[in-house]
């Protein structure tokens, strides 16, 4: 039995949201599916495994224990570390068979030296500053930087990319100017002859605007998780949440006018109130600053969050919910009945982005995967 708070992950949605982006980006364009961050929340083995089995060519991975985990549960496809590296971690790139991102020519030397040393080759993508700021090569010097890399033995370049940074932005002029600059460094390498097969640099965002992002390989992450960059952005990708977050009323009593609920008293009963407490708090990942400003889903009413949410538990108003008793199950994020709080609602509320609300969805809710078509 599982505990009484925990998160749904719907296999077919994403099964769904995946060939919806296949739809949007083409048949030729390849895809690297983003799993970093335990797959915003999601559980990157189960995800990860999914979209390998679903033709999804490369994962993109942000720390070296996240290769190693994946590694470990048995994920055999091409794994991007985006995130930089350190030279005692080197070994492990090598071992766990990872594709590190480079854009520093010393520790690109010792990674070269490393598997020259140990017999090996390594696939490695530079990562090409257009605009982001940050860690990558700045790209009016990436050609050379790339020139230098192309002569390490042990070395592959096997892709380069960029990262979009304001792609969820109306205005457009940001990312046009880091498309034109990456299109230039790949002008450059083609008129040199230096072939790179993999050259991406379209993230949800752009995948949705900016079809000359494309290049060779997208890199969808919100998107394939069913979520958009907040309530207002247009729907142009029909995609369907994957994440649901639910619980059940651990118990119910009546309070009377005059008394105050929680820590601080934050809370004055002004009439009889049915209040159910709830086995979630913020320790689950549920933001202590909904505290007396969130709802939630009972019997498919919608019913106010009152008290200040706890570590480990919250309290709700059920006053108004005919029949209501312990064990109903409560929804937090996702649909009941009629009713739906989106992820994307709850961010704008807490005037955050929806990857937070899932990556803080912590790891002592079990992840439990249901799949409609499988």
């Amino acid at each position: 039995m599982h505990r009484p708070t925990w998160a749904e992950i719907d296999l077919s949605a994403l099964r769904h949201n995946l060939q919806e982006i296949r739809r949007r980006i083409g048949a030729n364009i390849k895809i690297l599916g983003v799993v970093k961050a335990n797959a915003y929340g999601h559980g990157d083995y189960e995800i990860g495994a999914l979209l390998v089995k679903n033709g999804v060519e490369m994962l993109g991975i942000a720390i070296l224990e996240e290769g190693v985990h994946l590694r470990e549960k048995g994920i055999t496809s091409p794994l991007l570390l985006f995130g930089g590296f350190f030279e005692e971690q080197i070994d492990a790139i090598i071992h766990y068979n990872l594709t590190p991102t480079v854009y520093d020519l010393t520790l690109a030397e010792k990674l070269a030296h490393h598997a020259h040393s140990a017999g090996k080759t390594v696939n490695v993508h530079v990562y090409i500053d257009t605009g982001m700021g940050g860690t990558g090569v700045r790209h009016d010097v990436a050609f050379e930087c790339i020139k230098h890399l192309t002569e390490m033995n042990g070395l592959v370049i096997e892709g380069i990319y960029t990262h979009c940074s304001s792609a969820d932005d109306n205005d457009s002029t940001n990312t046009e100017r880091q498309i034109r600059n990456f299109k230039d460094i790949i002008a450059k390498l083609d008129t040199a002859g230096i072939i790179i097969p993999l050259k991406h640099m379209a993230n949800t965002g752009s995948i949705l605007r900016y079809n000359d992002s494309y290049f060779t390989m997208a890199r969808p992450g919100l998107s394939l998780y069913g979520l958009h960059v907040s309530d207002k952005e247009s729907r142009n990708l029909s995609v369907k949440p994957v994440m649901s977050l639910k619980t059940r009323i651990i118990h119910i009593k009546t309070m009377e006018p005059g008394e105050t609920l929680g820590y601080g008293g934050s809370y004055k009963i002004t009439r009889t109130t049915r209040v159910a407490t709830l086995p979630l708090g913020y320790d689950d990942g549920y933001n202590r600053l909904l505290s007396n400003q969130g709802r939630v889903i009972v019997r498919g009413n919608k019913v106010p969050v009152i008290g200040r949410i706890c570590m480990d538990q919250c309290f709700i108003d059920v006053t108004t919910i005919k029949n209501v008793s312990v064990g109903d199950e409560v929804v937090i994020y996702g649909r009941q009945g009629k009713e739906t709080i989106s992820i994307e609602s709850v961010a704008e509320q807490r005037k955050t982005i929806p990857y937070e609300i899932t990556c803080n969805v912590s790891y002592r809710v079990p992840r439990i995967y249901i799949d409609e078509n499988g």
